[in-house]
């Protein structure tokens, strides 16, 4: 007790974070990233007050060893028997104080390495950034109906984004912060944020909707029509060179390709001050072989450009596939439900050793249902290949969140994650074929409701399997039935 006392002593009263830092976690070879809880601190109020809250956040970092998907993780990787011990770090956070609130510019992560290039001639040894305003557990986590910016430092102004509108769509709706008002950390929209931090700093978060303003102005009105993307940093030629040598110094050495954790925070002057809050070795694909595409076969879907995973050539014995009309109508308290279900289906795989694919609509692993399924990685960690599909009737859009924690478990158990959006990447989808088969989930289990019943189809090919291809070094990806 003397002792947290004194760690919040020298604190004072700045807010902290108590982080994990265990032998599995930053050691080679895994990618327990997000798997162990890391806790803010407000450090506000009397000090009993701010000692309980420390002591509790101690608690839960270490209790966080037990959680259901770093145990399922251990366990696919052959480390439950591995000797796992565990310190913290305690952390002053980065930022400053705007009103009752605490928040760096902005934040994020980088790999020094991407597996992810929007573009062919895209050279993924320059890595890449995932960058939010606010806290960075917006960056890591995935939530609400936000969009971290993703730049790949090789070509960082090219962005997947077609119009203006698609900009105001995919763009940052709420950033995190630390509430000093209300002892507590949570988001708010960023027109909030965007109030209280002075203009230097709101230049480089902001990008102008020029049209919309022409409209008003053309109506008499002066109005200021923006939306949060981080424009300014990426095109701050000095922020991407930095961040480009942070990551090649910290690869070198380590002698391995790296994942940091940043924020960023900017002066009056255009000046900005980088600070590196942790870094660990990265996982990356490393399997780029060459892989032939049969042709005139019966083909389930065919995407190219939207893909992540090393290449492969195997067979499928299985297909979980959620209806995304029929999950958008589903009530809104009974959704996450449905990450129960697919728990089921993932158990049925592990149990008869099932290669399967799960396409799910929107964004898998998100804590907003209206956005996806909100599954954890244990719910999916016996599947082969997860896509996302795209619906936009009902606003269902695939992210895939290269950065998130989600994304560096998908890399870890080398799953392959792609998407089916509803343009020129998706060469073909041929949903309907999977209604030619039983629906087995009935088998799986039989305690469930017809509407689900309804709304996801899982189908077992038995002798006659489909197969599954995808090349890296194209980034195209083919299902055929047989």
């Amino acid at each position: 007790k003397k002792g947290f006392i004194q760690i919040l002593d020298y604190f004072g009263q700045n807010p902290i974070i108590v982080r994990s830092s265990s032998f599995l976690e930053d050691g080679y070879g895994n990618a327990f990233a997000g798997k162990y809880e890391s806790v803010f601190c407000v450090n506000r109020g009397s000090l009993e007050e701010r000692l309980a809250a420390f002591e509790e956040a101690v608690k839960v970092v270490y209790s966080s060893t037990m959680n259901i998907s770093a145990l399922e993780y251990r366990k696919i990787n052959d480390l439950d028997d591995t000797d796992e011990q565990m310190a913290l770090l305690v952390q002053r956070v980065s930022g400053s104080y705007y009103g009752d609130y605490f928040f760096p510019t902005a934040a994020g992560v980088g790999f020094s390495y991407s597996p992810y290039s929007p573009l062919p001639d895209m050279d993924n040894s320059k890595g890449m950034l995932r960058l939010v305003m606010g806290l960075g557990t917006k960056a890591v986590d995935r939530t609400k109906k936000d969009y971290p910016r993703i730049i790949n430092l090789d070509k960082p102004e090219v962005t997947m984004v077609k119009d203006i509108r698609e900009k105001h769509r995919y763009s940052q709706h709420y950033l995190d912060v630390i509430d000093l008002k209300n002892i507590s950390l949570h988001d708010i929209p960023v027109g909030d944020g965007l109030d209280v931090i002075p203009r230097y700093a709101k230049r480089v978060l902001v990008e102008h909707d020029r049209e919309a303003e022409r409209m008003f102005r053309d109506r008499g009105e002066r109005r200021e029509i923006v939306f949060v993307n981080c424009e300014g940093l990426v095109k701050n030629q000095e922020f991407i060179d930095e961040m480009k040598e942070i990551m090649d110094t910290l690869e070198t050495a380590y002698d391995y390709p790296v994942d940091i954790e940043y924020t960023v925070n900017v002066g009056e002057d255009n000046s900005f001050n980088v600070n590196l809050l942790q870094c660990r070795p990265l996982q990356v694909s490393i399997n780029n072989e060459s892989i032939e595409m049969p042709e005139d076969k019966n083909v389930f879907f065919h995407i190219k450009e939207s893909s992540m995973g090393m290449s492969r050539k195997n067979t499928i014995d299985a297909i979980c596939y959620v209806d995304p009309h029929k999950y958008y109508e589903y009530p809104y308290a009974q959704k996450s439900s449905i990450s129960r279900v697919i728990n089921d289906v993932n158990a049925y795989c592990k149990e008869n050793d099932k290669t399967a694919i799960l396409i799910v609509p929107g964004r898998i692993g998100t804590s907003s249902p209206e956005l996806g399924i909100p599954v954890v990685f244990a719910d999916i960690s016996h599947f082969s290949a997860i896509l996302e599909e795209s619906y936009s009737e009902v606003g269902y859009m695939p992210e895939l969140s290269f950065g998130s924690h989600m994304f560096q478990d998908l890399v870890e158990a080398e799953i392959y994650y792609g998407a089916l959006f509803e343009n020129e990447k998706k060469l073909e989808f041929n949903k309907d074929m999977i209604y030619d088969y039983k629906n087995i989930l009935k088998d799986i289990n039989p305690n469930l409701s017809e509407e689900i019943y309804d709304m996801i189809q899982v189908i077992d090919f038995g002798d006659d399997k489909a197969e599954f291809y995808h090349d890296m070094n194209k980034d195209e990806t083919l299902c055929i039935f047989n």
